[in-house]
């Protein structure tokens, strides 16, 4: 999967995005060149990798990635305000047609990470929000050394998932949004409550986009207009 998607000549519009809104972000710039004519670059990173790059002071026209981490640059003045577009939950991905194993209780889902031969998650030195919030879930149930050795780390939640279509990985734990995005695999069930993560993720403007009217014109069709069914048909709920 590339790390850089481009629309027409992709020079109106430089787009970088967390990889768990990749195939919204993706499906909206698509559309919004059919219906506009302009094109866009869209880059990829976790929503970590997008807040360090920022803050190191690179720039994008959008930026696509959690909230709260937008929020926090756009008080610093790295980016401009954002805008809520979708809510996102953590799943458990397996290949289609396998049954997934039960853990609709934390118990349960301690028992089936410690019986799987191997499973993939996110690495959280590559700062996903799933990755980072799964590594603590194993610390706090103690289960982190335990699961070590069964553990594919990758970094995107698309690279986890590849790790279970491909065979590698029993089941994969990412954001059901990437988990829907790729071939071959499914949502088998979600992390119980206890345990489960609700993330916001947000859209928002670069501090000088190269045409702010372009960038204000996609913001609107993303969050608002014809775009904005991209994100439930990627598996977002609304914010």
């Amino acid at each position: 999967m590339s790390d850089e998607i481009v629309f027409g000549s992709g020079a109106d519009l430089s787009m970088l995005s967390a990889s768990a809104v990749r195939e919204a972000l993706t499906d909206c710039a698509n559309l919004f060149h059919r219906a506009t004519g302009h094109g866009s670059t869209l880059r990829f990173d976790t929503s970590g990798g997008i807040h360090k790059r920022v803050s190191a002071g690179e720039k994008s026209d959008i930026f696509a990635s959690a909230l709260e981490p937008l929020r926090e640059l756009a008080a610093h003045g790295l980016i401009g305000t954002p805008v809520a577009i979708g809510v996102s939950r953590i799943a458990l991905g397996v290949r289609k047609g396998e049954t997934p194993p039960d853990i609709s209780t934390v118990e349960k889902f301690k028992r089936v990470l410690l019986d799987a031969p191997a499973f993939a998650r996110g690495d959280p030195a590559g700062g996903g929000t799933a990755g980072n919030h799964l590594h603590d879930v194993l610390v706090r149930l103690g289960l982190l050394d335990a699961v070590k050795d069964k553990s594919i780390l990758r970094v995107g939640g698309y690279k986890v998932m590849a790790e279970v279509a491909a065979g590698r990985a029993a089941f994969g734990l990412t954001q059901g949004t990437e988990i829907a995005a790729v071939e071959g695999v499914e949502i088998g069930a979600w992390l119980p409550a206890d345990i489960q993560l609700v993330t916001t993720y947000g859209v928002a403007p670069g501090v000088a986009p190269r045409d702010p009217a372009i960038a204000a014109a996609f913001i609107q069709f993303i969050s608002k207009g014809d775009g904005a069914g991209a994100f439930a048909r990627a598996g977002f709920a609304a914010p």
